[in-house]
């Protein structure tokens, strides 16, 4: 879209610079050999030529009636003394009848011109306007010496092109911008002048005029190419926390696949199971995931740093944090700097999966990580703070026989809690947390004494 904007205004920019160049379309003859044919009598034309030993002529045939105009003018820097003039003739039926004789030879004083469009100086010759019927006519340019430059003036109508239809449009530009290759031509071959001295023209205003306004909209289509590629570039933030992996959230997995389950590629994390003895569950979600048909690639961020996370985790679809220990998972999340380096693919559209400690970790804090099992070894962490990228501490795998749990623990808790059962997520797009899967959201303040109800509000 971008690009068609940009050549719509380009089109638009030359079609202005067309249409005005061809009000003012020099036309070199001298090049020619033969008989001249003039379009079009009526619109400002100007035929600069060069007689060589014998007359020129120019033709005209018109269907309707019009109105001739003619002024013969010399280039005062290389043909100051040539005198010219012009005889009309009516052609009819192969005989030329002479109607008018423009004398620029006899008593016809020449004056000094000065041309401030092209800033030429030039001498202005003996100049005709008459009505003329519809027919064919003949101009004819003559000296006594037949030899020298000369510029014919035809027409007084400045005509800007304006294209009727789309196919016009590449004729115009054509010819309009035909003007601006043949103003540097006539300033060297036939003025015998520095071409620099367009630059001080109106031409040469136009043309600085015209790289100008062209490096502009080039400017500010990188500009705009720039700001939209930035906006692409920055995704949404989706996660989906579950309790339980693909055993109990596969259907909610499945329905945030941002494309076919055969091209996705998971990046599974299995750090969190490394202390624990049974990893039962560890093979049963890669066999699920496996059998959905992801492209599944087991990873370890023991031992990683940033850059080597970054590099290796860029190429995936969708970060799978398998669950475990989460005390040990969230040591290794910070030796790793695997946090950043989450903030960083999340923002390119990678989606983040967790399965238990692996959704622990990417709340407030993972002070729940204890509450079920007081002798799970937390490798010397005092500091439970984790990752923060939603507002919320998580339990997880929670079962009825879990209240009082809940409720005795309640005092440790300084935030929210969002509690799930192995059928439920927390789905997470940027600022926005809606609970998925089945049954009905379990309320901690449900759990608690009157006094404490005031801490933990869900939802």
């Amino acid at each position: 879209m971008k690009n068609k904007i940009f050549i719509f205004l380009v089109v638009l920019l030359f079609l202005g610079i067309a249409g005005f160049g061809y009000a003012y379309l020099p036309r070199i003859v001298y090049t020619e050999l033969g008989d001249i044919i003039v379009e079009k009598p009526e619109d400002l034309q100007f035929f600069y030529d060069e007689l060589n030993e014998k007359p020129r002529n120019y033709f005209i045939n018109s269907e309707v009636e019009f109105n001739l105009y003619i002024n013969i003018l010399v280039p005062a820097s290389t043909n100051q003394n040539g005198r010219y003039s012009a005889n009309i003739f009516l052609v009819k039926d192969g005989v030329e009848e002479k109607i008018a004789f423009v004398d620029g030879q006899t008593d016809f004083v020449w004056q000094e011109y000065y041309d401030e469009f092209g800033r030429d100086y030039y001498y202005k010759g003996p100049e005709l306007e008459k009505k003329l019927s519809a027919g064919n006519y003949k101009i004819e340019i003559f000296s006594y010496t037949n030899k020298g430059k000369y510029v014919l003036d035809i027409g007084k109508n400045e005509t800007f092109l304006i294209p009727r239809s789309f196919g016009e449009v590449v004729p115009i530009l054509a010819e309009g911008t035909r003007a601006y290759w043949i103003f540097p031509q006539l300033k060297m071959q036939f003025f015998k002048t520095s071409v620099l001295e367009l630059l001080f023209t109106l031409f040469g205003f136009i043309l600085i005029g015209i790289i100008s306004v062209t490096l502009l909209l080039i400017a500010f289509l990188i500009f705009i190419s720039y700001f939209i590629d930035k906006i692409k570039d920055i995704k949404l933030k989706m996660m989906l926390l579950t309790s339980s992996g693909m055993v109990g959230s596969r259907d909610d997995i499945m329905a945030i696949l941002p494309k076919p389950a055969d091209a996705i590629r998971v990046a599974y994390i299995i750090t969190a199971s490394k202390p624990v003895e049974n990893k039962f569950y560890v093979e049963e979600d890669a066999r699920l995931m496996k059998e959905a048909g992801f492209n599944v690639h087991e990873i370890d961020i023991e031992g990683k740093n940033p850059e080597q996370l970054l590099h290796l985790l860029s190429n995936f679809d969708i970060i799978y944090m398998q669950g475990g220990n989460p005390y040990y998972l969230l040591d290794k999340i910070r030796r790793s700097g695997f946090k950043k380096v989450l903030k960083k693919l999340l923002k390119k559209g990678i989606i983040y999966v967790g399965a238990s400690a692996g959704s622990m970790v990417a709340g407030v804090n993972i002070e729940a990580g204890n509450w079920k099992d007081k002798e799970r070894d937390k490798f010397g962490l005092t500091n439970l703070s984790a990752m923060n990228f939603i507002p919320y501490s998580i339990f997880v795998h929670y079962a009825p026989e879990h209240q009082e749990i809940i409720k005795k623990q309640s005092n440790r808790v300084k935030n929210q809690l969002k509690i799930l059962t192995d059928s439920q997520a927390l789905f997470v797009l940027d600022e926005k947390i809606t609970l998925v899967g089945s049954g009905d959201a379990i309320i901690a303040k449900d759990f608690q004494d009157e006094t404490k109800k005031r801490r933990f509000w869900f939802f």
